[in-house]
């Protein structure tokens, strides 16, 4: 066999290749990467057994049409406390509560406590995108800034879910979340990126509580309903 021959045998394989895993189905969670899975499971591990985390973000939400709106914010976290920057609002929750304090106006609201409305710490991002709810496909890696990132994309099952996809890279050294793009049906696009991450930080409890002495005249409108 010549060295063309060769050539167009080897070019026709991966032509046959290519287009027997694009045409991999995945309708149904069973269809969903075993190895996606792990490596999901590994980081929402990492980030629930880590003692505390401080991380800094930019949330980047851009609907169709018009300019993106951009959050830079930092964020700490212990157990089911968390305090939260975010832009002009900052939120405290103790386990107990959460009080969202609102800078601009000097106005803070009590509300009750709720396990899942820390939506923009890292963990409760991934926790959103339940495994029975998702597809989990792996797809090929991304390196950003010489950083080597798994790429997995949740398709939900539900024709009707508010998402149509979401784009998820973990980093294949630390197992931690980088970023996390969330396409909605409409056409908005939200993506968080964790810019930094540091796990098992001492961080005291009244960093979660917050303190109307050091806001001076605020006005509290208590929203509590127990």
């Amino acid at each position: 066999m010549n060295i063309k021959k060769i050539i167009f045998f080897a070019f026709l394989m991966i032509i046959v290749t290519t287009i027997s895993y694009s045409q991999k189905k995945y309708l149904t969670t069973k269809d969903s990467d075993e190895e996606a899975i792990d490596i999901i499971k590994e980081s929402q591990r990492i980030l629930k057994e880590a003692t505390s985390l401080e991380f800094d973000y930019t949330y980047t939400s851009r609907m169709q049409g018009d300019a993106p709106v951009i959050i830079n914010g930092i964020g700490k976290q212990k157990s089911n406390k968390y305090y939260i920057e975010m832009g002009d609002q900052t939120v405290y929750c103790d386990g107990k509560s959460i009080v969202i304090y609102f800078n601009t106006n000097n106005e803070a609201q009590i509300n009750d406590f709720d396990e899942d409305s820390g939506q923009l710490t890292p963990g409760a991002v991934l926790n959103t995108f339940g495994m029975e709810d998702y597809i989990y496909v792996l797809s090929t890696d991304k390196k950003v800034k010489n950083r080597n990132y798994y790429h997995i994309i949740f398709k939900p099952v539900d024709k009707l879910s508010e998402y149509s996809k979401v784009d998820v890279l973990i980093d294949k050294k630390t197992f931690l979340p980088y970023q996390i793009k969330m396409i909605l049906r409409d056409g908005t696009k939200n993506i968080l990126k964790i810019n930094s991450i540091k796990m098992n930080q001492k961080i005291n409890d009244n960093v979660f509580i917050f303190d109307n002495k050091e806001h001076p005249g605020v006005s509290v409108e208590d929203l509590r309903m127990n």
